[in-house]
């Protein structure tokens, strides 16, 4: 679906060793020059007010000055061999690790309500294992609409197994920051056929069928990746191409989107 001039935009690539005990869901994104991922206290989708939060960003370097204005700047440590800065926002229980990873790329390690968050984001860190290895799906190639180009790949787990995995696209024109559209595969997806769309047509297409309790989702975000699938039929047909690879549940088996 993609060239893999795209693929080595977001290197270099990580996995973590260890996370706080609980953080049950955790989600992993691969976008135009950043890899991330965030940890939470389930069982909702998302993290709430009060939980438990842990965040990974490796992408270009930006300015700390800037954006932890008003927070307390804690002392300089070593992660991995390298200088790193401590921050802390104790008014919203924040806390920020962060370091160069290499010459213009930059590793921030973000916890929120975290109990000892300096002895905790400092373990996260020295368990990060670099890695060569592009972010893999559980579901076949298919063809995107003509002139869309990748510009993510999001992989959702929850309580140790996927849950949704799924490619962003911008068609060509495109002038928001985000995807125009995505395609992938849901788990225990409700509903799991037929579509879940606004009036205008934007919204969630799903086709069931694929077995392991998944459907195939092509997710229309913009006025304009619609028009580039040919409408609701267009999404529909595209999600109805979506195949599972042969062994879903083994990551070994998951190939590059």
């Amino acid at each position: 679906m993609h060239g893999r001039e795209d693929l080595d935009l977001v290197r270099p690539l990580f996995r973590t060793d260890w996370l706080p005990d609980g953080m049950t869901h955790r989600t992993c994104a691969s976008h135009r020059g950043e890899r991330s991922l965030i940890a939470w206290e389930g069982p909702v989708t998302g993290p709430m007010a009060g939980s438990r939060v842990v965040s990974v960003r490796v992408g270009p370097a930006v300015d700390l000055t800037a954006t932890r204005r008003g927070w307390r700047r804690g002392p300089d440590v070593s992660v991995q061999g390298r200088t790193a800065r401590l921050d802390a926002d104790p008014d919203d229980g924040h806390t920020s690790l962060s370091w160069e990873h290499q010459p213009g790329v930059a590793v921030t390690v973000l916890g929120t309500n975290l109990s000892r968050p300096a002895q905790t984001l400092g373990r996260i860190a020295e368990g990060l294992v670099w890695t060569d290895h592009p972010a893999r799906v559980p579901f076949r190639t298919v063809a995107a609409p003509d002139g869309a180009r990748w510009a993510t790949t999001v992989l959702d787990w929850r309580h140790g197994r996927w849950h949704r995995a799924r490619c962003g696209y911008r068609v060509p024109g495109a002038a928001g920051p985000h995807e125009d559209l995505t395609v992938g595969v849901v788990r225990d997806a409700t509903p799991a056929a037929g579509m879940a769309a606004a009036p205008g047509g934007l919204g969630a297409y799903r086709v069931g069928g694929l077995g392991a309790d998944c459907a195939a989702e092509v997710v229309v975000l913009t006025i304009r990746g619609l028009a580039a699938l040919g409408g609701p039929d267009g999404a529909l047909a595209l999600a109805a191409a979506v195949r599972l690879v042969d062994r879903p549940g083994d990551e070994a088996a998951w190939l590059l989107p």
